[in-house]
């Protein structure tokens, strides 16, 4: 029998558990952090025919956007790049341009 194995042997029980526990808890600790985001129904429209119906719609801006952040239209949360640059959350916009899945808004001033 080798050195080690005898070292292993005269480990104590709880010792060799305490280190079976810790090596589950880093393999639990990396299968959670590559897992991929939990995303509810409705968070994103991501069909690009979905998207370019969306021109000319109003929606609110529920973040900053510098120049990107997400907006609201209709329940459906989009990422958007505001044309100005800087964009307050909570102000009304317009989608004026869609370009593959990057939809450029503008402040309006409807109400």
């Amino acid at each position: 029998m080798s050195e080690m194995a005898s070292i292993l042997l005269q480990v104590a029980p709880w010792v060799k558990t305490l280190l079976v526990v810790i090596v589950l808890l880093i393999a639990v600790i990396q299968v959670v952090r590559l897992a991929p985001p939990i995303r509810r129904r409705g968070d994103a429209i991501v069909d690009t025919d979905q998207l370019s119906q969306l021109l000319g719609r109003t929606g609110r801006a529920l973040t900053p956007m510098r120049p990107v952040g997400t907006c609201d239209f209709d329940g459906h949360r989009v990422e958007c790049v505001a044309e100005s640059g800087y964009v307050e959350s909570d102000k009304l916009i317009t989608v004026i341009r869609v370009e593959g899945t990057q939809l450029t808004v503008r402040v309006t001033d409807e109400a």
